[in-house]
């Protein structure tokens, strides 16, 4: 269930906000600001409409600089200087220096530099390194109605810099597509497709921006060199005009603006406005006035957030109403029972019951809990009405987690050519897999390989035996070993856990031929967790130990979606051969896949831990596969290592517990118990791993103690489900917080399971509800896309270049744009709300839903 919230002697967490009519001074403020001004979370807000300044620092993920939000919607992001056109995600980057919010002077001064410090961390590595020493300050501060943004330089920017740094703001595409713009004399709409291609003159790139290629020189690292003339050039720019919520009109004091298309660079690229900063100054550098329109009167209206699934008969349901805080709202909502006739029965008929405040909104509960007859239903409140929804005793078990094994997974089978009827959804890819890493690279998704390849093969030599088996991950396509052995896991414990027999998919491996809604007779989820195997164990065997992953080593490549068998030409590369060449099977175009590896403990007694928990489920399916698995998983298990922290230590106990459960062998049971102290000390993070053996390690009083910390541990839930709306306790980032609640509910259902009088499973419902629709924000949806009666259809996955989604991949979720207003935007490049990943999203949500129904109809 979720607990209630009194109002009266609560304090409220956010005290002003931007999209409901708050003040700084009370919630219940009755009128809207006439102008601009700093509000008690240091942004400026004028009724319905707010402007950030550097409360975000991720312009790389689309959120950072200069914000604004208009009517509970986010138009403009990343304001700030930078040294294109319109960056990309791998362009340089300023370092935020210093913040101050001036309240005296009504500004906010906030001081960054190039270069980023961050271009030489492990993981972070851009491939452009500009030539550069520049240190800015970027000015936010009001004027009656509009919002003022002034830059100031430490210096002149060099002569040979003029031209290329300039001040932008980006403009969410999506909502404009179709509206107008009007720049001076100039007009016209909003593209749907990238329009204004332009190449500078001799197809050169700008010389003071070095690209550097982690080849070496073997191939180039990014044909993709045009740039995008301008849509409009002019002194003052309209956008959106015909529209009272988006409505902004954007005025340089000097120079001229420029309104291009980022996209012409770049799928995930937004609309950009833009002034190149001139030579020669460096006070008052640039200035603009930016109008932003506001709607006086306007209030957030209420968002009713429900499971777009529905609900078991048997479970508490609670319905969450998100409100402007000045709202005053006070009206009953209805649950409407559906019939065929549409003469629909009114069940229940009350208020909500407040419950507080969270973020920026007021939230109110309606619990329709008591209500248990089967049928359709949906929620009244005024003239709105919910999605229609199920209450019945199969409502996990109809479409819900079948999607992710019917879609989800065999679409994301690399090596594998995969139809679905008249579609091919992609062919066999990667068939050259894979070239050994070069060494002392950084590659720019973040493998690192060091001095040595730690193998027998020299690097840039082919690796036979990677080209089987493996998933893409999920938007990208490279393999990393936790996501693909994780993946292991989790369909392991699924079908241990499920006996889930569910067969709809024809899987082929010496054909590589997958075929969506064809049945062959074998468990869907074996031939994946053996496709899994194929990659994992196979690549062990293939390297002598565990890559760290496979991936393409270069960003033309990286950057595709799509059908990833155009990635690479899928011939062996031969250095022998010239770039054109080619034979059957091999060519001299190095374009293959790197498999790079590493020294990572942790990482290494988590994959045997994944490894071994899938010997149980293929030893009746392919018994050589589940010996192969085995021997993999033993022979890396006495592989000496230093266990140099809790985190790896951790893993080591979880190694220990899967093969101990896979062997029963005394040397696994008795590391565990020699770990006794640190299972007790540590068992919120690691309890649920030996949960799942603990009663057959017949230790009474290891069993005992875990049972204790059990009750303990949810009794610390129970309270904390007070925390949010949601009957969860988590805190909004830049990150949806989907993907960390579901790791959570699995290991959940693990210790329920162990100790179901100590451990409840309301918190695991909970979380199931959160990722069907009941999540904060008024694009509240279901997180699994196409489960439901609302969900994710345009998401981070293969498909992303066409606003579209793959069934049953599951997003991470509504993120925090700070500091206090929740999105989920329809809009597949933001990653950080919108990505699909492997072994962390779609099977444990998979996993969730079938132990909903087991737990449920018990």
């Amino acid at each position: 269930m979720f607990p209630n919230i009194k109002l009266v002697g609560i304090p409220l967490l956010v005290l002003t906000l931007v999209g409901c009519d708050r003040q700084p001074e009370s919630a219940n403020a009755p009128a809207a600001q006439s102008a601009f001004a700093l509000n008690d979370l240091d942004y400026f807000q004028n009724r319905g409409v707010g402007v950030m300044a550097f409360h975000d620092d991720h312009p790389e993920s689309r959120q950072g600089g200069v914000i604004m939000v208009m009517h509970g919607n986010r138009i403009a992001t990343n304001g700030d200087l930078r040294l294109e056109p319109t960056p990309g995600q791998w362009s340089p980057v300023p370092k935020l220096e210093n913040r101050v919010v001036d309240r005296e002077a009504g500004e906010i001064r906030t001081t960054l530099s190039y270069p980023d410090e961050r271009q030489n961390l492990v993981g972070f590595n851009p491939l452009y390194y500009p030539d550069l020493e520049l240190t800015y300050d970027v000015v936010v501060s009001t004027e009656g109605d509009a919002i003022k943004v002034r830059v100031d330089l430490d210096r002149p920017i060099p002569d040979e810099w003029v031209g290329e740094i300039g001040f932008n703001l980006e403009l969410y595409p999506a909502d404009l597509f179709g509206m107008s713009w009007i720049m001076d004399d100039q007009s016209g709409i909003f593209p749907r497709q990238a329009y204004g291609v332009t190449v500078p003159e001799g197809s050169e790139p700008n010389p003071q921006i070095v690209q550097t290629s982690p080849l070496k020189g073997l191939v180039p690292l990014d044909n993709h060199r045009a740039r995008p003339a301008p849509l409009a050039t002019g002194r003052t720019l309209s956008v959106a005009p015909e529209s009272d919520e988006m409505r902004l009109q954007i005025e340089t004091r000097d120079g001229h603006l420029e309104l291009l298309d980022g996209r012409v660079q770049h799928q995930n690229g937004w609309f950009v406005v833009r002034t190149t900063i001139p030579g020669g100054v460096s006070e008052n550098a640039l200035e603009w006035t930016i109008r932003p329109n506001v709607i006086h009167d306007w209030i957030y209206q209420p968002v009713i957030q429900h499971s777009m699934v529905g609900y078991h008969p048997q479970q508490s349901k609670v319905a969450v109403i998100e409100t402007d805080p000045n709202d005053n709202f006070d009206q009953p909502m209805q649950l409407i029972r559906l019939t065929p006739s549409g003469e629909h029965q009114v069940v229940l008929d009350k208020k909500p019951q407040a419950w507080g405040d969270f973020l920026r909104y007021r939230y109110f509960h309606f619990d329709f809990s008591d209500v248990k007859q089967e049928g359709m239903y949906q929620l009244v409140l005024g003239n709105q009405r919910s999605k229609p929804f199920r209450i019945a005793d199969n409502v996990y078990d109809q479409n819900v987690w079948q999607p992710t094994l019917e879609y989800f997974l065999p679409i994301q089978m690399g090596h594998m050519r995969v139809k679905e009827k008249y579609k091919l959804w992609h062919d066999a890819s990667h068939l050259d897999d894979a070239l050994m890493a070069q060494v002392d690279i950084n590659h720019f998704d973040g493998y690192v390989q060091g001095p040595d390849t730690l193998t027998d093969f020299a690097p840039g030599e082919h690796v036979p035996g990677l080209n089987r088996g493996g998933w893409y991950d999920a938007g990208d396509e490279d393999f990393r070993i936790e996501s693909q052995s994780g993946e292991v896991f989790i369909l392991s414990a699924a079908y241990e856990e499920f006996d889930v027999q569910h067969d709809n998919t024809l899987i082929d491996q010496t054909l590589r031929l997958v075929e969506i809604r064809e049945p062959d007779g074998v468990p869907d989820i074996l031939q994946q967790i053996e496709h899994g195997l194929l990659t994992v164990v196979g690549g062990y065997q293939a390297l002598g130990r565990l890559y760290r992953g496979i991936i393409v080593p270069t960003l033309t490549q990286y950057v595709m979606g799509g059908d990833f068998s155009g990635q690479t030409d899928n011939l062996i590369y031969d250095p022998e051969l010239e770039p054109h060449e080619r034979t059957a099977t091999h060519s001299g175009l190095p374009d293959d896949r790197w498999v790079f590896t590493e020294n990572n403990p942790g990482r290494e007694f988590d994959a045997i831990a994944n490894i071994a928990a899938s010997v149980g489920p293929m030893r009746d399916y392919d018994e050589e596969l589940a010996n192969d698995a085995l021997t993999a998983a033993t022979e890396l298990w006495q592989v000496e290592r230093p266990v140099e922290n809790d985190g790896v230590r951790r893993n080591k106990v979880r190694a220990a517990v899967e093969l101990f459960r896979a062997t029963g062998a005394d040397e696994y049971r008795d590391f565990i118990l020699s770990e006794r102290d640190f299972i007790i000390d540590e068992f919120r993070s690691v309890g649920w791993a030996v949960a799942r053996a603990v009663h057959q390690l017949n230790d009474e009083a290891l069993t005992q103690a875990m049972r204790q910390s059990a009750a303990e541990f949810y009794r610390d839930i129970e309270a904390s489900m007070a925390d949010t709306p949601y009957g969860l306790t988590f805190e909004m980032q830049l990150w949806g917080r989907g993907w960390d609640l579901q790791r959570q509910g699995v290991a959940h259902y693990f210790l329920h399971q162990a100790f179901p009088e100590e451990f409840g499973k309301e918190y695991l419902l909970n979380i199931l509800h959160y990722v069907l629709g009941t999540n904060p924000g008024s694009n509240n949806q279901s997180y699994a896309s196409g489960v439901g009666a609302k969900s994710k259809i345009a998401a981070y996955g293969i498909n992303r270049m066409d606003y579209s989604y793959v069934p049953g991949g599951v997003i991470v979720g509504t993120a925090l744009i700070a500091p206090d207003f929740p999105e989920l935007k329809e809009f597949p490049y933001l990653w950080q709300q919108s990505e699909y990943v492997l072994g962390g999203g779609a099977s444990r949500f998979m996993f969730l839903a079938l132990a909903a129904d087991k737990l449920l109809n018990e």
